[in-house]
């Protein structure tokens, strides 16, 4: 989900907010650019996020929001259960993000400027002239900055100036046959995405539904009970979910922090190194415009973005 709107309440001030607002509208052009490149078009869909209510009309999200009663609803969602109306986040939606990853990954391989490393990195160094990263074949790669971007085991890296508070949390999700909504579907204790395999009329359609909150430290696998949980999260939103066939259940760690706010910048006191972790939830929303930030700043270039409530430092007390 590309979800500022629908997931508001993730965040806490109007700095995160602006930031998060970006990174969903930077898609369209990013996604047109990476087009260009590979020829690959991402599916993108900013229909919009219908949030379900299952009482009265909610207080007003600090995003907006447009309010759908019940009956407006049904029309719009006719596979939807019993619910009081919900909250259309207009400019939200989704990107495939399995057809992103590969889309990236060809993007880097057909640039000649860029070296891939294959082995896993073990520790850094920050306090030669250059930064160097030592991998755990043995080699060493150094550069003018070096950018901490290794996800839920950002914290494992050894060498680092200061502790990282970055510790994975297992989500589990599922893929349904069929679409279950027109939009993706907010509500219900987690949420439905639908996906189409192309634009061609005999497309095939799917539905995903996420997400389980564990602490299973580096586990990454699926379970009966986060099983029972996903299927009961596509039964409360759309009663066609009991019939639907299930394709695939799997699972993925996410880097989260004590806020569940990314970490992003320079360290105060080694400013060739810069921090790219830590997006919790909203890793595939702020992936561009944190490219975009920490490239500029990777670059000696400022920032075009405000980072200040990403800081490292806002941890500074707690550890």
């Amino acid at each position: 989900m590309l979800a500022p709107g629908a997931e508001s309440d993730e965040l806490p001030s109007d700095p995160v907010r602006s930031f998060a607002i970006a990174g969903r509208d930077l898609y369209p052009s990013f996604l047109s650019a990476l087009r260009d490149e590979t020829g690959t078009d991402v599916p993108f869909d900013r229909r919009g996020i219908l949030e379900l209510v299952n009482d009265a009309e909610p207080s007003p999200s600090p995003l907006g929001g447009e309010w759908i009663d019940a009956r407006a609803l049904r029309d719009l969602e006719p596979e939807l259960g019993s619910f009081a109306g919900a909250v259309l986040h207009k400019h939200d939606g989704s990107v495939d993000n399995f057809v992103l990853f590969a889309a990236m990954k060809r993007r880097v391989e057909s640039r000649r400027s860029i070296t891939l490393v294959r082995a896993s990195a073990r520790s850094v160094n920050t306090v030669v002239a250059r930064p160097r990263v030592i991998l755990d074949d043995g080699d060493v790669v150094e550069g003018g900055s070096l950018v901490i971007a290794t996800g839920a085991w950002a914290a494992q890296l050894e060498g680092l100036p200061r502790p990282l508070p970055v510790r994975p949390v297992r989500g589990q999700l599922l893929m349904l046959e069929g679409a279950l909504s027109r939009h993706v579907i907010y509500g219900g204790g987690g949420y439905l995405v639908p996906r189409r395999s192309s634009s061609a009329p005999d497309a095939v359609e799917r539905t995903i539904v996420g997400a389980t909150m564990e602490d299973a430290g580096f586990i990454n696998e699926t379970t009966p009970e986060g099983l029972a949980e996903l299927t009961a999260i596509a039964r409360r939103v759309s009663p066609a979910a009991t019939s639907a066939h299930l394709v695939s259940h799997w699972a993925g760690l996410r880097p989260m922090t004590p806020d569940r706010l990314p970490i992003l910048g320079p360290d105060p006191d080694v400013p060739r190194l810069l921090y790219a972790c830590g997006h919790g939830r909203n890793g595939i929303l702020l992936a561009p415009i944190t490219g975009q930030t920490i490239g500029a700043l990777a670059v000696g270039a400022p920032s075009p973005h405000d980072l200040s409530s990403f800081s490292i430092e806002r941890f500074a007390e707690a550890m």
